[in-house]
């Protein structure tokens, strides 16, 4: 099996806890739909004031309580563990029916390959290959949006931006740095998954 990075595209925020650590069980949303075809603002155009406020917006790694339940513990600095997920969370308040969210995952390196997502068109690549842009079209009623990366070995460290837009407009930029592990490697990246696909060697 090859390790790599995986995107989910929604986080259930049932028992949201906003706290030192958040907890954020993990679920597929089915009724995102792809928005590859658009097109991000162009630099220095005026952006129209959106209705939506943002309630929390958190960003770190993933892990479990002793039950399982999934947690989401704040950081912006942690090592190159294999298949570790990371990512970020926003909880949001609006009145519009459904919204595009847009994510530019920036590495402060081009990598080998970005895997199979960019063939799959789950996610495009800048020109300069250092930036992974996944959009999507949601409906609002649940309120929140959501996606989570898992290191892969030979993916680059150092540091790294995810900056969040909803409906063209920037909502926060992430910014962490991801440190050397005790076992880091050069290997091979595979990219976001959806609807619990999975590749093999």
């Amino acid at each position: 099996m090859i390790f790599g990075i995986k995107s989910i595209t929604a986080l259930s925020a049932a028992a949201l806890v906003v706290a030192g650590c958040s907890q954020v069980p993990l679920r597929q949303d089915s009724s995102s739909t792809p928005a590859s075809d658009l097109k991000a603002p162009a630099a220095g155009a005026a952006l129209t004031a959106i209705a939506v406020q943002v309630v929390t917006a958190q960003f770190g790694v993933f892990g479990a309580d002793p039950s399982g339940r999934r947690l989401l513990y704040e950081t912006d600095k942690f090592p190159a563990v294999p298949a570790a997920p990371y990512g970020w969370y926003i909880l949001f308040k609006t009145t519009k029916p459904t919204v595009v969210w847009r994510e530019e995952f920036e590495l402060p390196e081009a990598p080998p390959t970005w895997g199979p997502g960019e063939a799959l068109g789950i996610f495009s690549i800048s020109p300069d290959r250092k930036t992974a842009v996944t959009e999507r079209i949601i409906p609002t009623r649940m309120g929140f949006i959501g996606n989570e990366w898992r290191y892969a070995p030979g993916d680059p460290i150092g540091a790294h931006k995810m900056r969040v837009y909803i409906d063209g407009q920037l909502i926060r930029e992430f910014s962490f740095d991801i440190e050397k592990g005790p076992e880091d490697q050069r290997g091979i990246r595979r990219g976001p998954n959806r609807d619990n696909a999975k590749s093999t060697t």
